[in-house]
């Protein structure tokens, strides 16, 4: 027969057990900690402690501060419409409040993640812990002949973007210092659900992306390990940050990962090439996968690539 024990009648016990064990124990009288639960009954009962379950929705909804910080729930269903508190909530499982927004503890299924935090020693810097697209994203710079004007600027996954279009050429690594110079980097896309967001919300919004490239912050680079890695070099996020695999998809004969390259790409042509840029939509490359249609299809160039359809834009990442 199950037993109800009343709230007054735990708070009792445990008022008496920190009176005479200076803790708190559960199914035992020396307890290790503030709080020790030992198991009663192994094998026989449903052992351990169950956390409060809430939708996504309702810890969006509920009243969360400072004092809060460090409360732990089980996530449900992601909210129906995530603000930036909650936007780290994107399936069920267990998370935490940091005080300011929900962090994931872990990851179901078969999709892991390794990092979602930018490595400044493959960086080469540390990139700033404060700045957002809203407010570091200028609404327009100048790289050397050419203007950037900022586009569009979203959030996904806890993270701020923006876009730019420039209105001639710009090299990657004029890209790269403007980032820098904001506080953020060139954008990684480490899910697919990372890049659907950005590519329909920050460039397929804009019709200046019908005819302008972006270049984003992935490149081909060497350890210098030999055979220890192999290929080497091998197209890197210069964040350091992994894509995350999806094993399910399964595969014959070796591992197989998804990117957005269009087809036959990368493809190192003439051999100098190994800086990433997406296509504009306007050249008709798509690519199809798990239903999704990516228009802006991406491919690997020399840093400098001359043409706007190439540089003629970039994305930014923060990582607020």
């Amino acid at each position: 027969m199950q037993k109800f024990i009343t709230t007054a009648y735990l708070l009792a016990m445990a008022v008496f057990s920190k009176s005479v064990f200076g803790q708190v124990g559960i199914n035992t009288k020396t307890p290790y900690a503030t709080l020790d639960i030992k198991a009663k009954s192994p094998g026989t009962n449903p052992e351990g402690l169950l956390i409060p379950k809430l939708s996504g929705t309702d810890i969006q909804n509920g009243p969360y501060g400072t004092n809060q910080t460090g409360t732990l729930v089980y996530a449900t269903a992601v909210p129906s419409a995530p603000n930036t508190v909650t936007a780290e909530i994107t399936e069920p499982g267990f998370y935490y409040f940091n005080g300011t927004k929900w962090k994931k503890i872990n990851s179901s299924g078969s999709t892991i993640s390794y990092t979602t935090i930018a490595d400044p020693n493959i960086l080469g810097y540390i990139p700033s812990n404060t700045a957002t697209a809203s407010v570091d994203a200028p609404a327009s710079l100048t790289l050397g002949s050419a203007t950037a004007t900022r586009r569009g600027i979203g959030t996904f996954g806890g993270h701020t973007y923006a876009s730019y279009s420039t209105s001639a050429a710009v090299t990657w690594y004029q890209a790269y210092n403007a980032a820098k110079n904001m506080g953020g980097y060139l954008a990684a896309f480490t899910s697919d659900a990372e890049w659907q967001y950005v590519e329909t919300n920050l460039l397929t919004a804009y019709s200046i992306f019908d005819t302008n490239g972006a270049w984003i912050g992935m490149v081909k680079f060497s350890w210098f390990a030999g055979t220890a890695l192999t290929p080497d070099p091998e197209m890197k996020w210069i964040t350091g940050e992994q894509p995350n695999h999806d094993y399910s998809a399964g595969g014959t004969s070796a591992v197989r990962k998804s990117n957005w390259f269009g087809s036959g790409e990368p493809n190192n042509n003439t051999g100098v090439e190994g800086f990433v840029h997406v296509w504009p939509k306007n050249l008709g490359y798509t690519k199809t996968y798990n239903g999704y249609t990516c228009t802006h299809t991406w491919n690997d160039n020399i840093a400098n690539g001359n043409v706007i359809t190439v540089g003629g834009g970039f994305i930014v990442e923060f990582q607020q």
